[in-house]
């Protein structure tokens, strides 16, 4: 046997593979709410419940935290209960939070955590609507995918660890976990069939109009192709929520289809109203307690600054940090903008070389002044995404141990207008009196009267929206179909600027 091993590694090798694959497949066992066989064993309920509380805490902090409004809140528990209270796995207690993120996204954890962001609320125009989101996510945790899903990533580690122990090879094993990795990291087609389809169910036992879920996604999508088209973003750039929930034609199709299995009975309530009303006041895009952008600065009111950005950037705001890039990257560089506590009293020059570098060898570090702050910069060779660029920091001094910190990567050649333009940027950085400033955008309600056209009701937002007022307006009230039009006493988002 030996002689045989060494002489054919991977014959063998295949031979384990087959045995240990055969050994999970006696494993499988049929799911209760698809009725389908299932390979997700390696992950047990219980196991389910231990992984969603110990991840619960770690995706409050990527997505900001919870949104502070305890009626909103109690206003998805509801619905969510409403929803989950009569699926085939009464043994999960089913939670639902809303995250403080703009970005439209939803997802669930295993043991029946379910999230979503306000930024899904804002695009949703009734109940059923939000109820279909829910119940997708729903549908993800009584059909076990992340159970599924991590059975599956299991069994490709172990075929990874044989095979690249076989041949020799560390990265055939590192290539295999890498593709298990990117398995995890998206759901496969058949899986949000069958979350499309456990949540129209849902709908349908919760009493909801079932094509809630068809609307719902219509709207997504259109939402998605215009905010590429109004910022400029390539068109195949993949959103959030589609990221991790794959949207073709034919999962649309699908949902359309499998709504109409429940027409004919009492599954038709929407409760627009009610849903527009629960949700009036909800901030649109970034928030005053995460900062927003008027124009080309970014101002946060909470806490108390703001700065310029090149005419050329984009802005991504994230809980702990600003990314200032553009899509030429290779071109014009990219900046980060985060805070960060020193562990004693320094002024920014020290910080600089004792703190943040960790006295790693520097070229002159400079003490600056920004607007009346202590502030300094350093420069440094480096490489970003496998070019030479120029590095240079930026620490401002904010008080209590605090610093604000650019972090700014220019490829070697950058022209002398973009470099001055970061440098602009960074002296632009000053404090404000936030009790002079708004709040942000937020999404308010107006009652549709006679003579009313999307072009009028959008015209209350042209604050907001220097282009595409119109089709933001349509997008946002689910007026996807071009036949559809304003109806006189119905009620419809608009955001405004406060």
């Amino acid at each position: 046997m030996r002689a045989m091993l060494s002489q054919n590694p991977l014959k063998t090798s295949f031979a384990i593979l087959s045995i240990s694959f055969s050994m999970f497949l006696g494993a499988c066992s049929t799911n209760p709410a698809t009725g389908e066989r299932q390979f997700a064993s390696l992950m047990s309920p219980e196991k389910e419940k231990q992984v969603g509380a110990q991840e619960h805490s770690k995706i409050l902090k990527q997505f900001g935290g919870l949104y502070d409004n305890k009626a909103v809140a109690d206003y998805v528990q509801a619905v969510g209960q409403k929803v989950s209270k009569n699926t085939e796995r009464p043994d999960v207690q089913y939670k639902f939070f809303v995250l403080d993120s703009p970005e439209a996204n939803a997802f669930a954890l295993p043991g029946g955590y379910v999230y979503i962001t306000r930024g899904i609320l804002a695009l949703a125009s009734d109940e059923s609507e939000l109820a279909a989101v829910l119940g997708h996510e729903v549908g993800h945790i009584t059909g076990r995918h992340s159970a599924e899903r991590y059975s599956h990533s299991v069994v490709t580690g172990l075929g990874a660890t044989i095979l690249g122990a076989a041949i020799n090879s560390p990265d055939a094993a590192r290539l295999a976990g890498v593709s298990a990795n990117l398995y995890l990291n998206s759901y496969s087609r058949s899986q949000e069939n069958e979350a499309d389809m456990l949540g129209v169910r849902y709908l349908s036992r919760a009493g909801y109009d079932t094509t809630g879920m068809t609307r719902f996604l219509k709207t997504l999508g259109a939402y998605t192709q215009l905010d590429a088209r109004a910022n400029g973003k390539a068109a195949s750039q993949t959103p959030v929520y589609f990221s991790t929930h794959p949207l073709n034609a034919d999962r649309v199709a699908k949902t359309v289809a499998e709504a109409a299995k429940y027409t004919g009975g009492s599954a038709t309530a929407r409760n627009k109203n009610d849903y527009l009303k629960k949700i009036m006041g909800l901030p649109w895009g970034s928030s005053a307690s995460q900062g927003y952008v008027r124009g080309q600065d970014f101002i946060h009111p909470e806490l108390g600054f703001k700065f310029t950005v090149p005419r050329f950037a984009n802005i991504v705001n994230r809980p702990s940090e600003v990314v200032i890039s553009t899509q030429n990257q290779e071109s014009q560089g990219v900046a980060v903008l985060d805070m960060a506590t020193s562990k004693q009293p320094l002024s920014a020059a020290a910080y600089i070389q004792y703190e943040w570098m960790n006295e790693e060898p520097l070229q002159l570090i400079e003490p600056i002044k920004i607007n009346g702050l202590d502030a300094a910069t350093a420069v440094f060779p480096g490489h970003v995404n496998g070019r030479a660029a120029q590095i240079r920091l930026v620490a401002i001094s904010w008080g209590a141990n605090k610093f604000f910190r650019f972090q700014i990567a220019m490829p070697s050649n950058i022209s002398e207008a973009d470099n001055n333009a970061y440098k602009s940027m960074t002296y632009s950085f000053q404090r404000i009196n936030k009790e002079n400033l708004g709040k942000g955008d937020a999404i308010s309600l107006v009652l549709a009267q006679s003579g009313d056209t999307v072009g009028s009701l959008a015209q209350l937002q042209n604050k907001v929206f220097d282009k595409y007022s119109s089709e933001y307006f349509k997008v946002l009230n689910g007026l996807i179909d071009p036949r559809d039009n304003i109806r006189v006493g119905d009620l419809y988002k608009v955001i405004k600027r406060d």
